[in-house]
């Protein structure tokens, strides 16, 4: 039976994507992922998965050697139009980013906006070890995930929004029992619908700081943002930065 995330990528959520935040936006966290990861220019650095570009051509602009991973091939094309419309050289590779095969090719790598946590605990662990072996002894990895503590403080169970031309009405429900937020995602446009079933997820800082170190990562520092500070539990998101030991 396909996974949810077979069909729901592909679909519609692309145009709900890209039509999320604006230029002004993804510049402020492409320099806000680069500080985090404190690199300079001509560091050669991993987005996994890097979705439309929509944070890697800022940072290539920025003079970073970046490399975009995405397992959906669509988004990869628009990465790429968008790196050659800004006049960068980006790579944008089509992959899972569960299996993927780099080996020390990078100084750092991060992975942004809740992109952990749509598979299998082992499949979710098995992205943190891929890109733990992507990195260069001593370089830093930063991960970027809904905070559980706050989203459920403030659980909304029906919202709706309009992205990119997109009518999405999404129901939430929290299951305690395996961790996950299991959502129901509708998308309207024109006569187009689209109903995903979807489950993500969710952790605390400490069950963050285990993966990571399950993962052989060390030097974990956590994070809570916006605005960039202490992480409590009134945090949106969650913020880590990891080292893969030298």
């Amino acid at each position: 039976m396909p996974a949810w995330h077979d069909a729901f990528f592909g679909g519609l959520y692309g145009r709900v994507l890209g039509g999320q935040f604006d230029e002004s936006t993804s510049r402020e966290q492409a320099r806000l992922v680069k500080r985090l990861l404190g690199v300079r220019r001509g560091a050669r650095v991993l987005d996994i998965p890097c979705g439309q570009g929509r944070v890697t051509v800022p940072l290539a602009e920025m003079g970073l050697d970046m490399t975009g991973l995405d397992r959906t091939a669509a988004y990869v094309r628009k990465a790429r139009l968008a790196a050659k419309a800004a006049g960068v050289t980006a790579r944008f590779v089509c992959g899972d980013m569960r299996t993927v095969s780099f080996d020390g090719e990078f100084d750092a790598a991060f992975n942004w906006f809740s992109s952990w946590g749509y598979f299998s605990d082992a499949e979710n662990a098995a992205v943190l070890e891929r890109v733990r072996a992507a990195l260069r002894p001593g370089g830093r990895f930063l991960i970027d995930v809904i905070n559980r503590s706050c989203l459920l403080a403030n659980l909304r169970p029906r919202f709706q929004h309009r992205f990119g031309g997109v009518e999405v009405a999404i129901r939430n429900r929290w299951r305690p029992d395996i961790g996950r937020m299991v959502s129901d995602w509708t998308f309207r446009r024109g006569r187009t619908v689209e109903r995903h079933h979807m489950t993500l997820r969710l952790v605390n800082g400490t069950e963050m700081r285990q993966a990571l170190r399950r993962a052989g990562f060390r030097d974990i520092v956590l994070s809570g943002w916006p605005p960039l500070g202490r992480l409590t539990r009134h945090s949106r998101r969650l913020v880590a930065v990891a080292r893969r030991p030298p």
